[in-house]
This record gives C-alpha cells, sequence and structure tokens, in this order.
C-alpha cells in the first residue's frame, strides 16, 4: 500500500509529461510559415511546458492535502 504514495504521482507525472510533449508537437506543427512562426513556435512551447509544470504541482500540493486531512481524521 505505500508503493501506491509512489507510483500513482510517477505515472499521473509520466502521464502529464507524454500528453504535453505531443500536444506541443501538434500545436507547433498547425502553425503556418512566415517571418513569426519560430517566436510563436516557442510561445506555444513556453506556455506548454508552464501548463504541464504547474498541473503536476498543483496534484502533488492536492494530494498532500488530502492525505493530511485524511491522516487527521483516521484515529490512531
Amino acid at each position: 500500500m505505500k508503493a501506491l504514495r509512489v507510483i500513482v504521482p510517477l505515472i499521473i507525472t509520466a502521464l502529464l509529461t507524454v500528453m504535453a510533449i505531443f500536444s506541443a508537437i501538434w500545436l507547433t506543427g498547425l502553425v503556418p510559415g512566415g517571418p513569426w512562426a519560430e517566436l510563436l513556435k516557442a510561445a506555444i512551447i513556453i506556455f506548454i511546458i508552464g501548463s504541464a509544470v504547474i498541473s503536476i504541482a498543483w496534484s502533488a500540493y492536492f494530494t498532500y492535502i488530502i492525505r493530511t486531512t485524511v491522516e487527521k481524521m483516521m484515529p490512531r
């Protein structure tokens, strides 16, 4: 049961990372050519990486809050 504390966040982090990579590849492929294309691609990549980092941090914080709440409610 203690292994779930490690395995579940690792799986979620891996899935979020893979989804971020695939969405970055997909969205940068949609950018039309032109003088601003590289800047737009860089902005898309930075936004997606930032969003992935924020969602991973939020899920870690949410997991921590749930765990501490459950531990306080459980009798010892």
